[in-house]
């Protein structure tokens, strides 16, 4: 990991831009090992997708304070991820709903299903 795991806040929307790209790229760079970490079943294409999407999900935030809270967030899962602090079924919890197939909502297709 390039930066520092700190806490301290940016002073521009500059400077916590280019802090969201370096944590950006750290974790895209640990997507092998962590594929080598948890023995995936997938390659770390997938893992760099999810990433990305992750990423993706805040990329219009435009407060500073907002964003060094989520860069320190990034950082923390992280390096839990990278320590193998979280068991694997806590990482597959970012897949699982990828995987699923949704669940059926009108009459019929429960009925189909054998449900209730």
């Amino acid at each position: 990991m390039s930066q520092p795991f700190i806490t301290a806040a940016s002073g521009s929307l500059t400077i916590a831009r280019q802090r969201v790209l370096g944590l950006y790229r750290d974790c895209q760079r640990a997507a092998p090992k962590i594929v080598t970490l948890y023995e995936l079943d997938f390659p770390a294409d997938v893992v760099r997708a999810k990433i990305r999407e992750e990423f993706e999900k805040n990329r219009f935030v435009n407060d500073v304070g907002l964003l060094d809270i989520l860069i320190f967030k990034g950082q923390a899962e992280l390096r839990e991820t990278m320590m193998k602090w979280k068991q694997n079924s806590q990482l597959m919890q970012y897949f699982y709903k990828d995987e699923v197939d949704p669940k059926a909502t009108d009459f019929l297709s429960k009925f189909y299903e054998n449900r209730d």
